[in-house]
Formats: C-alpha cells, structure tokens, sequence
C-alpha cells in the first residue's frame, strides 16, 4: 500500500494521511518533504509537520492492526544524500502539474500512477476496470434485479421471517435463503432443486471474490454460501423439512363456535388449513364438500375420511438432546425415543383438537341436520302407517311383558328377602356357636390341671368339631359340664366326648381308605380295558397336544390334554391315560 500525505502549512493539527490499496504488490509506505533531513527514530501517525523524508517497508499483519498508532522502521542507508527527494518502487511523486506547497494524494494521485507506471492506457480503462469489479461484488444482487420473478423483486414480499427458537433449537428462514420465501411449504422438490441450482450459481464465491475482495467479504460470500447448502439439505430431508414446516407455520387455530348458519364461512377453510398435515397417501383435498347441495353420500365420506385423520405435524420441545451429538447409532436411537417422548404432549393435545372439530362441524353441518330431520320424519311416519290392531297387539304385548316383568322383580324381592333372613338366622347360629364354644373352654377350665384332664389343646379340637348344625349339642354338653361340680366328673365328661371325637375320626379315614381303594381298583380295570395306542396318527396327536398346545406348567394340563384328543382323535382317552403314554414316551 502506498500512504502519502499533504502538508498544512496554516494549521496546528497534525497532517492527514490516505490509505491507497495495491493488493498486487507488497505493501509500502512512501512519506515525502524536501525540507528536512531524515531522523533517527520513529515515526506515528500523527507525527507533526517536520517530519522528515523516509521510506520504509510495512508488513501485512501491522496494516491489519488498528491504525491509532502506526510505528515504522527505516532503513536509513535508502534514504539520499540531504534528503532531497525519496522515491519508492511502487510509485513515483510527480513533480509537474502540482503546486509546491501541495503534495499529490487521493484516488487522483492514484490513478495518475497507475497510468504512469502503465497499468492501465487511459483513465477510461481504469474506471471500467473497477466498476467491473465493484459489479462482481454486487454479483448477486445484480442478477437478482435482472430475474423479474425472484422475490427480492416482488413488492409484496416482505423479507425474511425472524429466527425461530426453540430451547436449543435455531432455525433461519430456510425458504427465503432459498429464494423460495413466497412458496414455502407449498415448494415441491422439483422447485426446490431448480431454486438451488439458480441460487449457487450465483452466490457460487468463485464467482463473487475479486483480487479487490477484503477477508471479511470473503468470509460473508463463503457464509452465505454455507447457508444456502444447509438450506437446501433441509428441504430435502423428508424429516428435517417436515420439523422446519411445523415450527415455521402458525399454531393450528380451529373455530369452537360456530353454528349452523356460519358453518361454510368458517368450518370449510378449517378443514382447507388440515390438508396439508395430513399423513398419508392421496390428496385430502378431495374430502371436503363445500357446496350446500352436495349429495348426503358425499358428506358422509367427507366425515368418514376426517374422524379417522392422522397429522404429520411435529412439535419440538424446549429441552429436546441434538441428534448431532449422538456419538453412535444406538445413541441416536436413544435422542430419537427421547425427544419423541417429549413431544407426545403436544401431538396428543393437537389430535385432540382436531377430533373436537370434526365432532362439532358434523353436528352443525346443515346438509347433516337435513339427513337426520329427513330419517326422523321417515321413521315416524313409517310408525303411522301400521295399522290400528297391530298398535293394539304391541300395546297389549307391551302391558304382559310389563306385568311378566313385575312379576319377576317381586320374585326377585321375595327371594332377596329370603337370603337375607337366611343369612342373618345364619349368623345368629353362628354367634351362638362362638357363645357356646367359649362357654365349653370356661367349663373345662375349672378341671385344668387335675388328673386326667386333656388339657387345653384337646379342649379346643373338640369345640372346633361342632358346626352350626350341632349347635343344640355342643349347648347339651355344656349344660351337662356345668351341672358337675365335681372335677372328676367334668374329666369323665371330657374324656367320653374325645372318645367319641376319635371314634368319627377313625370311621371317617376308614372310608376315605375304602373309597380310595375302590378307586384305585376302578383306575386298574380302566387301564386292563383302555385301548392301545397303535394308532400313528393318535400319537403325534398326543405329542402336538403335550408340546404346542398344553406345555408344561398349564392348569388342568392332562385334563386339558385328554379333552383336545378326543376332539380330534378316533377314540376317547381319560387324563390318566394320556398321562401314562405320554410318560412311557412317545
């Protein structure tokens, strides 16, 4: 870069300088006065007006720098004899066409030089030279001005949408970065592809950056571009763009209240806003019947198709986990599972207003209200038109079927009645059981501990073994312990009644031994007539019935097993019999 200045003779404030880019060349710095001699030293940007004639080289990293104090170094071995001129390798001082108290400095001064030095032939070549270049940076503004239908051209567009945020969640608006801001979700994919090959061809940086762009444009053209493929990657990812098309519409607002006289008005456009939610094939478009006159059958499917409705909309939660941080698939399953977790919630309210909607437009869809109003005459006058006798019969079955009913109640009352008498004369035997019970042990206690008694435990069995029937007997011996005040008396009562205690004890193991006797020789007989199992197709039968349908651990499972082959066996088979060949092996 070039730096000059120029004088100020009638002013105490220090000189005025220019910065001149020459991005070609290393950077330079040339000061010029033929008044004084060189010092030895430094020298600041606001150096005072005898400063002398140097030259030195300045590097890119002390342009870079804020230039509130510029220090540079010299070498005073370029500086000439008396320091009567100074003059740089990157441009010479012009000594004609200026007055002596004037130094050449500004875009004039430049342009000069680069003639001069032969840079450019005429001054025409230059100013076309830099308003090429002032139009490559304007690359993309220009060919927008140029294509009548982009949106930054539309007067009624209104620009961008705000960022939308979300907890953790940013999202630019991706449709206008797109130059589809006034389509939005209404782009299909070929739009959208026809829209990103436009837009990166323009906003391509190889195409924007100039030997003139700054690093900071560069890094603007480089972060539009970036934006412009994470855009257009967004709109091609079925679930990104359906989570972007979610938080970018407006909440889902449907009319609650509304009658039949204003159902077109505001239940049709409604239904129109739910359209583009729906999540499945077909075109929901198609079930809407907005014309008063449509035949029932219509808005009978119309309402058929929207009870069953299903939306795609999804609704990011504040405290949702990034996908991107998952550091393997099973952990994005995981922030998959959790984050749709999270926003159960929402869904299920959103369903739930839809479902309310639909309930309320079918009951006040006038072309509904005529249907019902049309059955309900149609029924009544279907009921006018049977005859007299035969609403006489009905009438008369009507008032049997009454009385039969009657009837039935008040057997039911009586049987009622009936149960609960039994049960509190049950209970009332019970309580005088447990009166009679205590009184025994009272009575027997008076012989504890004298010779022969049988002690408590004894006691106890033998009150246990009254039931209610037997109350009037366990009262009997009562009565009778109580009349003996002798406690040898009272031991011989006890005794007799645990004789005779033991005496049913034994007749009745007796005859369960009898009965299990019998039998077991009825099981033998059975097992000397059951047939043989030579029947092939009898025992996978069994073997299917054991291992698929009836495996181990099943309740009933022999029982079970014998009942299945004889449904579908050639003979009947007993649970023991099953048993037995299965146990033998098959």
């Amino acid at each position: 870069a070039v730096l000059f200045r120029r004088r100020q003779r009638h002013s105490s404030r220090a000189p005025l300088v220019e910065f001149v880019p020459r991005p070609t060349r290393r950077s330079s710095l040339v000061l010029t006065n033929r008044d004084q001699k060189p010092p030895t030293g430094t020298f600041h940007r606001a150096a005072p007006r005898d400063t002398a004639a140097t030259m030195a080289v300045l590097t890119a990293e002390q342009l870079s720098e804020p230039l509130t104090r510029l220090r540079i170094g010299y070498d005073p071995a370029l500086v000439p004899a008396g320091g009567a001129e100074v003059i740089g390798q990157c441009a010479s001082p012009l000594a004609d066409a200026m007055p002596s108290n004037i130094e050449a400095a500004g875009r004039g001064f430049h342009e000069k030089i680069l003639i001069k030095t032969g840079a450019f032939a005429s001054r025409e070549d230059l100013h076309r030279s830099q308003s090429a270049a002032k139009l490559s940076r304007k690359a993309s503004v220009a060919s927008f001005q140029s294509d009548a239908d982009a949106q930054e051209n539309d007067p009624n567009y209104q620009g961008p949408k705000p960022d939308i945020k979300i907890g953790n969640m940013v999202w630019e608006d991706h449709y206008d970065i797109m130059g589809l801001g006034r389509e939005r979700h209404l782009a299909d994919a070929e739009a959208i592809r026809v829209a990103y090959r436009t837009r990166s061809l323009m906003l391509h940086p190889d195409k924007l950056i100039t030997p003139d762009t700054t690093e900071y444009e560069k890094e603007r053209l480089d972060d539009r571009f970036k934006r412009l493929n994470t855009a257009n990657e967004l709109l091609n990812d079925t679930r990104k763009r359906r989570v972007y098309d979610s938080v970018d519409a407006p909440p889902t607002k449907l009319p609650m209240k509304f009658e039949t006289e204003d159902f077109f008005e505001k239940a049709i456009p409604a239904f129109q806003s739910l359209v583009r939610w729906f999540d499945g094939k077909g075109d929901a478009a198609k079930f809407i019947e907005s014309d008063p006159t449509a035949p029932y059958e219509k808005v009978r499917k119309m309402y058929e198709f929207w009870a069953k409705f299903k939306s795609w909309r999804e609704f990011p939660h504040e405290d949702e986990e990034d996908l991107e941080s998952a550091e393997d698939r099973w952990g994005r399953r995981q922030i998959e599972q959790e984050n749709k977790k999270k926003r159960e919630k929402k869904k299920k309210e959103d369903t739930d207003k839809i479902r309310r909607f639909v309930e309320r437009a079918e009951e006040k869809d006038p072309r509904v209200i005529k249907k019902r109003m049309e059955d309900k005459e149609a029924r009544e006058a279907k009921k006018k038109a049977k005859g007299a006798g035969k609403r006489e019969a009905e009438e008369a079955a009507k008032k049997a079927a009454e009385e039969e009913a009657a009837k039935a109640a008040a057997a039911a009352e009586e049987a009622k009645a009936a149960k609960a008498n039994a049960k509190k004369e049950l209970e009332k035997q019970k309580k005088a059981l447990r009166k009679e019970k205590a009184r025994l042990r009272e009575q027997s206690a008076r012989a504890d501990g004298w010779v022969g008694h049988p002690g408590e435990d004894d006691v106890e069995e033998l009150a246990n073994s009254f039931s209610v029937q037997r109350c009037d007997e366990i009262k009997a011996l009562c009565d009778e312990i109580e009349a003996n005040e002798n406690e040898d008396a009272i031991v011989a009562v006890l005794t007799r009644e645990l004789a005779k205690l033991e005496g049913a004890k034994s007749e009745e193991r007796k005859a369960a031994a009898d009965a299990a006797a019998k039998r077991a020789e009825v099981e033998s007989k059975e097992e000397q007539k059951s047939a043989p199992w030579d029947d092939e197709d009898e025992i996978k039968l069994l073997d299917k019935a054991c291992n698929q349908k009836f495996p181990m651990g099943t309740k009933d499972r022999w029982e079970r097993v014998a009942e299945y082959v004889c449904e579908h066996g050639v003979r009947p088979r007993t649970a023991k019999e099953v048993m037995t060949r299965y146990k033998a092996g098959l």
